[in-house]
């Protein structure tokens, strides 16, 4: 069990109700001229793109919005809005929302500085200029990109291929859990669910220390509770029973685990659900949690004495835990067929994300491990 505290997390954070304009001041440091990038709609509908817009009017910082960013951001969208970016002679880039667009503006700050880079020259992580200053401003309560230094980006293929380089951490991020409140029911099950995630497979990964398992811990203490309630919903309207205070646990859980995937990575849940998305549409953090329990085995197998100390640690037993999994995956259903099976065979072989885990996890344990959804 690694002892370390090896750490480094160089992100300005501004969390609670009104961080942006409380701290209005941090967006004139980065220049005169931002790039907005969002999606269509989420960052109006919740406010913040108001709130970010107003700020940059009182400190006369122009702009260019960039609302073409959808889930699972396309490399060619990057592309493109990276190239307005620099043909604008934009200074900094601002990501409004949830793990789309904050990933999807750290590709873009990538290329609006070096807009003659191909794939190729983006995936090598030799760029030959930084890339421009990103400001993050969350707007669900999931992935935690506002802290990490991960970009996942889905390439022509259809395929989720991501890459790492510090370069890439905001220079800033914001996080008002209001933005949240609107989210739908689904939506906010989905996102909590990847922050779960996050932060349970950072708790096992080899890569995990002793600052990292206090970021996983506490992220579950957070998220456990809450999700349990979300649980017992039925109907899109319970949603709106989530009181701020609610919002709120879901938000900093899920800032817990960013923190914590930021030090470690994901593991198997995060690789195989990739999969589930990309070719079964299931929302990201459904489809990571489709491999949560077995994950959960194979660790109570490999490393006894984490998996207890796990438990232990977020107060919970390991059946209450695979309950609320269980319960909240109930709408999920999944077929994956032999021929599949067998033509995601090669993605499985040493593969680093689930390298990262304890246990001899082979190819073969991971296609029954998707044999097992069919039942």
């Amino acid at each position: 069990m690694n002892q370390s505290m090896n750490s480094y997390m160089p992100v300005r954070l501004f969390t609670g109700k009104g961080c942006i304009k409380k701290n209005e001041g941090e967006f004139a440091k980065y220049g005169s001229k931002a790039l907005i990038v969002t999606g269509r709609n989420s960052a109006k509908a919740c406010g913040a793109l108001d709130d970010v817009t107003e700020v940059l009017d009182s400190h006369g910082i122009s702009y260019v919005l960039f609302d073409e960013i959808t889930q699972n951001p396309a490399l060619t969208d990057c592309m493109r809005a990276g190239r307005l970016a620099a043909s604008e002679e934009c200074t900094f880039v601002i990501g409004i929302g949830g793990g789309s667009p904050l990933d999807a503006a750290k590709c873009i700050a990538v290329f609006a500085a070096n807009p003659e880079l191909d794939r190729e020259g983006l995936y090598s992580l030799v760029w030959p200029k930084k890339p421009l200053p990103i400001i993050a401003v969350g707007t669900t309560a999931g992935t935690g990109s506002e802290v990490t230094k991960v970009s996942v980006i889905t390439v022509p293929e259809g395929r989720k291929k991501s890459f790492h380089h510090p370069d890439v951490f905001p220079a800033a991020a914001f996080g008002d859990p209001t933005y949240t409140m609107s989210l739908p029911l689904n939506f906010t099950l989905s996102t909590g669910i990847d922050a779960l995630a996050h932060a349970t497979e950072s708790y096992f990964s080899r890569n995990a220390n002793e600052i990292s398992r206090c970021y996983s811990v506490r992220a579950v203490r957070l998220l456990l509770p809450v999700l349990r309630e979300l649980s017992l919903f039925t109907s899109e309207e319970d949603s709106a029973k989530l009181g701020y205070e609610e919002r709120e646990a879901l938000y900093n859980g899920s800032i817990y685990g960013g923190l914590a995937i930021n030090l470690t990575g994901t593991c198997l849940p995060h690789t195989m659900g990739y999969l589930m998305t990309e070719q079964h549409h299931i929302p990201h953090g459904f489809a990571c949690a489709l491999f949560l329990s077995d994950f959960l085995r194979i660790n109570e197998q490999a490393v006894p004495e984490i998996y207890e100390c796990f438990f232990a640690e977020v107060g919970v037993t390991p059946q209450e835990f695979e309950r609320i999994i269980s319960s909240l995956l109930s709408g999920v259903h999944v077929s994956v067929s032999e021929e599949e099976i067998a033509q995601e065979h090669s993605r499985w072989i040493n593969n680093s994300s689930i390298l990262k885990g304890w246990g001899d996890i082979s190819p073969e344990m991971c296609d029954e491990i998707l044999r097992k959804l069919n039942r």
